[in-house]
């Protein structure tokens, strides 16, 4: 099953895999003059940079573990009901104010592009999707009813 990414994402992502790229090389350099410095096995400097190399791949790897992604064209984004790419404003009951959530995949969330964003895979994302402005949806939080009502859906504004 493929993705769901905004186009504009898309193009972070490639700009992320490309800034990890240089970090890996550039950690590959740190790696390999810490290594000339002799002893490895008490050489702070050479397991720093292989810790930072590790990280490196992984979120390299995380990123990758996405694909294949099925592009979403701002174009595409409706707003008469909740779906992939909207900004949805949420009032839970008992509070004062409705807050903004942004209803995106992983990959927005594990590039932090936007505040609050809620995937599409998960059980509040999944109980907005289709819902439209003045209904209401309770998820049970924390073994309690919640009551939430969705008050405005828009677009997401390219970044």
């Amino acid at each position: 099953m493929a993705t769901l990414i905004l186009r504009d994402t898309y193009r972070a992502l490639e700009e992320e895999m490309k800034s990890l790229d240089k970090l890996k090389r550039e950690t590959s350099i740190k790696i390999r003059d810490a290594a000339s410095h002799g002893d490895l096995k008490e050489n702070a400097e050479y397991h720093a940079a292989r810790e930072e190399q590790s990280l490196i791949v992984y979120k390299k790897q995380l990123m990758q573990s996405h694909a294949p992604f099925r592009f979403i064209e701002n174009s595409q984004i409706e707003t008469d009901e909740v779906g992939f790419g909207n900004l949805v404003t949420i009032h839970e009951e008992g509070k004062d104010e409705a807050e903004d959530y942004y209803l995106l995949g992983p990959i927005e969330f594990d590039l932090d592009l936007y505040p609050m964003i809620v995937t599409y895979h998960s059980p509040f994302g999944q109980a907005i999707v289709g819902k439209k402005i003045d209904e209401d949806f309770t998820l049970e939080i924390r073994g309690k009813e919640t009551k939430f009502t969705i008050t405005a859906i828009e677009k997401i504004s390219a970044e």
